[in-house]
């Protein structure tokens, strides 16, 4: 693939191993230790947190803001031991994911720092979150916290105005387009679980999960992203949760949060039942796949995440196994996946002319999607991240590691030039969408556009060849 990666940040925080973003080895300190040594230890190292091995949870973690709110304004003697005031069981990161994940991490628990843990339970160091994003991004997580603590609905509302502006900042920052999507969908998650706790109310767990389907839950989001759901109720069927699940689906929407518009959502029975009822559906969706939707069903609970609620409801692994169960369900997938190129022969057409315009979810984007949920899959990927499929699968048989390359680069490309055009919408007064007018587009995007189509076009023909010639694998449930 040519052209793809210059310029286009593969190599930025977002696309690097968390290892390699480390700037040296963790401050380690003894939980008898003092406060007053650990803030030294900080001072001396210049660093802002302190790693604490723990005996029942592999480590603690005290940093400087707990120096401050616990400490200072807390008024604790700074002579107490540090295991008094630090965090006990570190939320960490393996060394292996990408700095885009960690990014997702740090906003969904609120966090600034994660010790960096191997499978082994070695502790390689402290991932900051200086060391992955922009000072625009800072400005990410107090609004997560606004978000988190909207006193009612019109607060709730109101801080929710501030998310498409953040995201228009992000973007004049040269954040990569793999942390914005990131960024964007966790703060989205924080809007639909304060909004719950508004609606039901947030002094216990909830007797059901709310489930994330789409784009955000691949944490792919993007402005004109819309709100895909579904719920799983604990226990009988709560047909009055559908007025719930409204009241909160309304809310959203004022928030800027739009509804799924093919009803894909909460409020539908159809996606509104007991794990009992999910998983008899999934068996009968696997059983025959040409009616009830079955694939577009049984695609969305592959990607499904929990956003609230239980995660024990969690319908998504039994999918996941099913799928693998059924080898003439992932071939239809994969038939899926390959075998809608018309759009991309009609985008090369418009591309031509440099006229009319393009849907570019679906003329590009949705082709990748489909084949890393296929091969992610296939190799028993259990992530939902489009790119953290496609790396699952390289090299597998499934996927070629150079195809894989190359979706991975069109997937950054094409997000890159659609959260572009859709923060200009939004800049100019206009709803965000996937529709492109060629014509405005640069001569850049247009040739890194039209190399996107073409390569992914050319996997998806090398895979349909491969899959008729018998050539992939069998599926090892």
């Amino acid at each position: 693939m040519t052209g793809h990666s210059a310029g286009q940040g593969i190599q930025s925080p977002a696309m690097r191993r968390v290892r390699d973003l480390l700037r040296g080895p963790a401050i380690v300190c003894a939980g008898q230790a003092t406060i007053r040594e650990a803030a030294k230890l900080m001072t001396d190292a210049g660093r802002r947190a302190v790693v604490i091995p723990t005996e029942t949870s592999g480590f603690g973690i005290f940093t400087e803001g707990d120096l401050r709110a616990r400490v200072v304004v807390g008024g604790i003697d700074s002579n107490q031991p540090v295991s008094t005031v630090m965090t006990p069981s570190a939320v960490t990161v393996d060394p292996d994911r990408l700095g885009a994940d960690a990014v997702t991490d740090m906003l969904e628990y609120g966090l600034r720092h994660l010790p960096v843990v191997t499978e082994a339970g070695a502790l390689m160091g402290v991932l900051e979150l200086s060391d992955l994003l922009t000072s625009a991004t800072n400005q990410g997580f107090e609004l997560r916290a606004a978000l988190a603590t909207a006193q009612d609905d019109a607060h709730l509302v109101e801080t929710a105005r501030a998310v498409p502006v953040l995201v228009t900042e992000l973007v004049a920052s040269r954040v990569s387009p793999l942390d914005i999507g990131a960024t964007l969908a966790v703060l989205i998650d924080v809007t639909v679980r304060r909004a719950i706790e508004l609606v039901v109310g947030g002094d216990e767990r909830p007797d059901f999960a709310w489930l994330s389907l789409g784009s955000g839950a691949r944490r792919e989001a993007l402005p004109s992203s819309d709100i895909d759901s579904a719920l799983v109720w604990g226990g009988e069927s709560h047909h009055e949760g559908a007025d719930a699940a409204k009241t909160i689906h309304d809310i959203l929407d004022l928030c800027g949060f739009p509804r799924d518009t093919k009803n894909a959502v909460a409020t539908q029975a159809r996606f509104a039942r007991t794990l009992p009822q999910w998983r008899t559906a999934l068996r009968k969706w696997v059983s025959n796949p040409y009616q009830d939707q079955a694939l577009v069903m049984l695609s969305m609970l592959a990607d499904a995440r929990v956003v609230a609620g239980d995660p024990a409801l969690d319908p998504r692994p039994a999918a996941l196994d099913q799928l693998r169960l059924h080898p003439a369900v992932m071939r239809l997938l994969l038939r899926e996946a390959v075998g809608d190129k018309a759009k991309l022969h009609s985008f090369k057409d418009v591309m031509t002319r440099r006229t009319g315009t393009v849907d570019l979810k679906a003329s590009a984007v949705q082709p990748i999607v489909n084949i890393a949920r296929w091969a992610g899959i296939s190799v028993g990927a259990r992530t939902s991240s489009t790119l953290e499929r496609l790396k699952a699968a390289a090299g597998s048989g499934f996927l070629l590691d150079d195809d894989a390359q190359v979706l991975i680069e069109s997937f950054e490309v094409l997000q890159q030039i659609r959260v572009r055009h859709q923060t200009d919408q939004f800049a100019a007064g206009r709803p965000p969408t996937d529709e492109v007018v060629i014509s405005e587009l640069t001569p850049l995007s247009r040739s890194l556009l039209s190399n996107a189509v073409r390569e992914v076009a050319g996997v998806q023909r090398r895979l349909e060849y491969a899959a008729s010639a018998s050539a992939l694998p069998d599926i090892d449930p």
